[in-house]
């Protein structure tokens, strides 16, 4: 996947389509100092702009994937080279904030900005992964909530990230993580 033309495209459709979205997931982290291996990209967008999303990307030749739900939405293209897209609909208020507090960060060297997720936002979204599918989301999601908690602790509102943790119960593990970071 040519990850940085199809982050191009899409955000030019959005913001000639006014739909508010923000950028998640894996390429959201590479703004943020931590690098790995993605195969697509995420956002989080209103629910309201469901519509406007799905017309864009049939438009632009996706399929959208079986497994979507009422909150997250993938699409993938037959062409190998647009690859896979992901949206997270923001329904629920910790979702309605995140978009709210997202922020617009330099990407792909500064080639351009796109309005990116808050890294305890970002925690956020992989403690609720780790909680729904810990066999599977804890070898991924683990590491990258340590390596922000690591890299950004001492600029994050860690009584959102505690509150997130909270939520699903796993405010031990925080605790281990945030005293091995120190």
């Amino acid at each position: 996947m040519n990850l940085k033309e199809v982050l191009r495209i899409l955000v030019d459709r959005f913001h000639r389509q006014k739909v508010d979205f923000a950028l998640s997931g894996g390429l959201a982290l590479s703004t943020m100092g931590i690098f790995r291996f993605t195969k697509d990209i995420d956002f989080v967008v209103y629910e309201e702009s469901r519509e406007a999303i799905d017309h864009t990307m049939k438009e632009l030749g996706y399929e959208k994937q079986d497994f979507s739900t009422e909150e997250i939405v993938s699409y993938v293209s037959p062409l190998k080279v647009f690859g896979q897209v992901d949206f997270l609909l923001a329904r629920r208020k910790y979702a309605r904030a995140m978009m709210r507090r997202a922020r617009k960060i330099p990407i792909f060297d500064g080639e351009f900005e796109v309005k990116t997720l808050l890294p305890e936002d970002l925690i956020g979204l992989k403690v609720q992964a780790i909680s729904n599918d810990p066999q599977n989301r804890y070898v991924v999601d683990a590491p990258d909530i340590q390596r922000l908690l690591g890299l950004h602790r001492d600029k994050m509102d860690m009584d959102l990230v505690r509150e997130y943790f909270r939520l699903f119960d796993k405010e031990a593990l925080l605790d281990e993580w945030v005293s091995s970071t120190e």
